[in-house]
């Protein structure tokens, strides 16, 4: 699943988030996630 780019490209357009299709292909491509990625936000709040 998820395979080629035209796949996820169309997930994309029928508005299914980023996030959503990587989960996805993590969960139907079993990998396994041996660590969590520190993701930072260097943005600030207001």
């Amino acid at each position: 699943m998820l395979e080629t780019p035209e796949e996820r490209i169309r997930l994309l357009k029928a508005g299914i988030s980023s996030k959503t299709i990587e989960t996805l292909y993590i969960i139907y491509n079993n990998f396994k996630v041996v660590r969590s990625p520190v993701l930072c936000d260097l943005k600030p709040k207001l």
